[in-house]
Order: structure tokens, then sequence, then C-alpha cells
């Protein structure tokens, strides 16, 4: 099996367990790790897909959703989350509004590009800083937790982000 072929079954499954957990709107800044979640959820005529040029727009748009009583996903990269430090505390962390972002793990041991190993250091201990929750999803059968993660955000009106590695995102895994 080519490697697209693989990474596009990955984004499948994560598609399917967003469905499973109810998700009806998703934002997206694109990010070539995570393209294949983008590419399986703005097929699916059953969520609402809003591509932006910012991460901050993710956040409005997912807190915005969570008023309107839709239930959102947040799909960007590593450095995006870095990125959106301001809209996690004003948006979401202060008016208790929940906000489930998949990310990719930039930074980590597959992740050979020196500029992008500074931000992995520092995106973990960041999201320690802040008290955010997270988990690395490395396998495929960890895919199928999605739904609990999201759980996890809703019951606590929290940030929550759930990281995937490279390998898990290319299919590889």
């Amino acid at each position: 099996m080519r490697i697209a072929d693989a990474a596009m079954q990955v984004g499948e499954e994560v598609r399917a367990a967003l469905r499973e957990a109810g998700v009806s709107l998703a934002a997206s800044l694109p990010d070539d790790w995570v393209a294949p979640i983008i590419e399986s959820v703005d097929g699916d005529p059953d969520i609402t897909h809003v591509r932006v040029a910012r991460e901050s727009e993710i956040v409005g748009i997912c807190c915005g959703g969570f008023m309107t009583g839709a239930r959102s996903v947040a799909v960007m990269g590593g450095t995006g989350l870095m990125a959106s430090a301001c809209e996690f505390a004003t948006i979401s962390e202060r008016h208790g509004i929940p906000l489930f972002i998949l990310s990719s793990l930039r930074g980590d041991g597959d992740d050979i590009r020196v500029y992008q190993e500074v931000q992995g250091r520092r995106l973990r201990p960041y999201l320690q800083t802040f008290d955010i929750p997270y988990q690395i999803v490395s396998s495929r059968s960890d895919i199928a937790r999605l739904p609990d993660y999201y759980e996890h955000s809703r019951i606590q009106k929290r940030p929550y982000v759930v990281f995937f590695t490279k390998k898990l995102l290319q299919g590889i895994v």
C-alpha cells in the first residue's frame, strides 16, 4: 500500500471517530501532516468544514459553534497551537468553553526539521504550564479513544489537545 493511501485510511479512521463523538463542525488550517484528517473531514457531508487563514480563527469558530450547540473540532499543526495561546486563555478557558484540538506532534523524534525541534521541545511544557490536558496518539488502535478524549474536553469545559505522530499520520504504524 502506498503511503498516501495509508495516510488517507488514517484520516478516514479519525473522521469516523469524530462522527462517533457527534462532531458536526470542523475548522482547520492547512498543515502537511494533518492533511489526511482535513481532507477526510472536508469530504463528510455531515460535518461543516471551515478552512481558515490563522489559528486564532479556528478557536473563535469552534467556541462560537459550541455556543450554538454544535460539537466542533479544531485541526491544526503543532506550531499553530503556540500561536493560539491568547485565544485559549481569553475565549475557551475564561468562558468555560470546551475546545477539542487535533494537532501534529512537531519537533518529536520523527520530525527532522531543526526549526520544528525547538518548538516541539517547548510545546508540551507549554501545555503543562497552562494545565491543558493532552494525549499522544501514536497507533491506529489509539484512534478509537478520540470520543473519550472529546467527552473529557466537554465535561471539563476546557481545551484538550490530541497530538498525532508523523508515522501514524503517514499510515506507517
